[in-house]
């Protein structure tokens, strides 16, 4: 007996003490937790409830968190078994992550369980966790529901709710017109942006002098952006090209303008031509003579094509020789044929050959009456040369230009037969994206449901290809810092080792071999993401493994800093920083930093910009 009690304290007083030791350099320097991260970069769901019965809180804590990462609906049991923990910090872990794998049943299940939880904390962890749960499982459907969650919710809560608002039905979020208007005097940006969107589905009940004003005067851009937004879509024969020169503008809210200027059927091209040479940004006055020459007449078209001309005899990046291309309109298809062979920058072959397509559907839309097999005749033949290829990157375009067709024009495009000629370049791993969207093609094209890459094992999981350097990891403190230094200056982000371990320590070891000195941001979305580190600098790029991905408690908010993927567990090194708060990335996307200072340099950078130099501060 006395063994017995002896023992139990021994166990009692290790919990103690791994509570309240000196702080560690991250919370994986706690032995106690390695079989759980082990089982989480495994996805091994049977380790991980087992773990759930540990007799220390702190690791049935992290069990039940890491089950955000694994999201296997094979551990709903043991989790809503982990409702009835004595233990506040583990319940809490356990309604979050069943926030990720909750069916509608389970989603009931919390709603019982949540009556008899007495601890305040826990209550607010079930009711962000349910309304998480009933928006992927297409449960949230009323208004009301969704507008009583935003007022009790957290800034980041009510800005999840803002967003599942307006993405509601129009006529949903038209009878909600009047709360979401009273709501836009309460709310912090992060909600007010998307409830600016929501006032894009208002129809009548639109006010057009909010909306004209927050495009216009608007201090904050992510409202501004959206504002311009809404106010094109609601009132398009009032929002004009004048507007992107009424008031001054950062990078990335010109760019917003410049992307609803390029949406629009009529463009005024002299106005184009006006404002060209008033910018100092090169990208955007390739942009404005694309317009011109799209839109305008003989006259104007000639003008804008001499002052691109202009342009291109000055030394130029890869991605403004694309925009080049981009710009000049319908260039004969043979000579983007020609740079698509070549061994120029993926970039601009990524431009030649979305300029061949659009060449040949100009020709298309001018063989209306030939055969369905005619029409598509050319396109088949862009299809095939960006194929035999083998370039990764290109396949990929080719798969997402082959998405947007149906069955039947797939199967012309890209008939069974160009199959093996398509995946033979592509590596399993590093070219993970392009043997994914093939698949879906292929399934498209035959009407068969999408088999992922790895269905024949890991039940269709990217197998495990990356293990943790246990070493590396016990010696990175949470909270580490990275400078990046880029043409338009530097940004300092901090790294979530706590949350996201693995993915934070593949960060550093690329930052410390000096992976990303020299490396592009390729991709911008305004009001969303600025992208980079892709190793071809086209996006389609990857390295020759994988990461799991990771999910932690912290949310997407603005700075956030994330890593890309093709899907569950194929992270790579390609990240992001959002420009905005991002709540549909949440639970989908590694979040495993945030930018210390230097958003106003995030807001500047632009595709095209270079990162110089990354560094570790010590």
């Amino acid at each position: 007996m006395r063994l017995v009690l002896g023992s139990l304290l021994l166990v009692l007083v290790g919990c103690s003490l791994g509570e309240h030791a000196h702080e560690p350099i991250n919370r994986w320097a706690d032995e106690r937790l390695w079989p759980v991260l082990e089982a989480q970069e495994h996805r091994d769901t049977g380790k991980l409830c087992a773990l759930l019965s540990d007799s220390c809180a702190v690791v049935r804590e992290a069990a039940a968190l890491a089950f955000a990462s694994v999201q296997d609906s094979a551990s709903t049991q043991c989790l809503l078994k982990a409702l009835g923990d004595a233990e506040a910090s583990v319940r809490s872990s356990a309604v979050f992550a069943l926030a990720f794998v909750a069916d509608s049943v389970s989603v009931q299940r919390l709603a019982e369980a949540a009556l008899e939880e007495r601890d305040s904390s826990v209550q607010r962890a079930y009711m962000n966790a349910s309304f998480i749960a009933m928006q992927r499982n297409g449960m949230l459907k009323d208004p009301n529901a969704i507008l009583y969650y935003m007022q009790s919710a957290t800034p980041h809560g009510s800005a999840r709710a803002a967003d599942a608002l307006r993405r509601l039905p129009d006529s949903l979020v038209y009878r909600a017109a009047y709360e979401i208007s009273e709501l836009m005097g309460t709310q912090e940006t992060a909600a007010r942006q998307f409830l600016i969107l929501a006032m894009g589905k208002f129809e009548d009940r639109t006010n057009p002098e909010l909306l004209g004003r927050l495009a216009v005067e608007s201090m904050d851009s992510n409202e501004k952006i959206n504002a311009m937004r809404a106010y094109a879509k609601v009132f398009p024969a009032d929002w004009s090209e004048e507007q992107l020169y009424s008031t001054a503008m950062n990078a990335v809210e010109e760019r917003a303008a410049l992307d609803l200027l390029e949406a629009r059927e009529q463009v005024d091209a002299r106005a184009c031509l006006y404002n060209e040479p008033q910018h100092g940004d090169t990208a955007m006055r390739i942009a404005l003579l694309g317009l011109a020459i799209r839109h305008g007449n003989d006259s104007s078209r000639a003008v804008a094509m001499e002052r691109l001309n202009a342009i291109a005899t000055k030394p130029a990046s890869p991605f403004r020789k694309a925009a080049l291309m981009s710009a000049r309109g319908n260039v004969p298809v043979e000579e983007c044929l020609a740079v698509l062979r070549s061994e120029v920058h993926p970039a601009e072959r990524q431009a030649a050959f979305l300029a061949a397509v659009r060449s040949v559907r100009e020709v298309m839309t001018r063989s209306r009456f030939a055969s369905r097999e005619a029409q598509y005749a050319q396109l088949g033949q862009v299809v095939g040369a960006a194929i035999n290829t083998g370039d990764a990157g290109l396949i990929c375009a080719t798969a997402e230009l082959l998405q947007e067709e149906g069955p039947d024009v797939i199967g012309i495009l890209f008939p069974a037969s160009m199959e093996k000629a398509a995946f033979a370049p592509l590596q399993p791993i590093r070219d993970l994206e392009a043997r994914i969207l093939l698949r879906k093609a292929i399934a498209k094209r035959d009407g068969a449901p999408y088999k992922p890459p790895f269905d024949s094992a890991q039940g269709g999981r990217v197998p495990y290809n990356h293990p943790i350097d246990r070493a590396g990891l016990h010696a990175l403190k949470q909270g580490q810092q990275y400078r990046i230094v880029t043409n338009k200056g530097e940004v300092v982000i901090a790294t979530d080792v706590n949350e996201c371990p693995s993915n934070s320590l593949a960060f550093d070891s690329l930052v410390t071999s000096g992976y990303y000195n020299g490396k592009y941001f390729h991709r911008m979305v305004p009001n969303f993401v600025v992208q980079g580190g892709c190793p071809r600098g086209d996006g389609y790029g990857g390295m020759p493994w994988t990461l799991r991905t990771e999910i932690g408690r912290t949310p997407f908010t603005a700075g956030s800093v994330g890593l890309a993927s093709a899907g569950p567990d194929t992270e790579s090194c390609q990240f992001f920083i959002t420009h905005s708060a991002a709540p549909h990335l949440d639970g989908r996307y590694t979040r495993f930093g945030e930018v210390v200072s230097g958003m106003d340099v995030v807001w500047q950078l632009q595709v095209g910009d270079v990162m110089s130099r990354v560094e570790r501060i010590e």
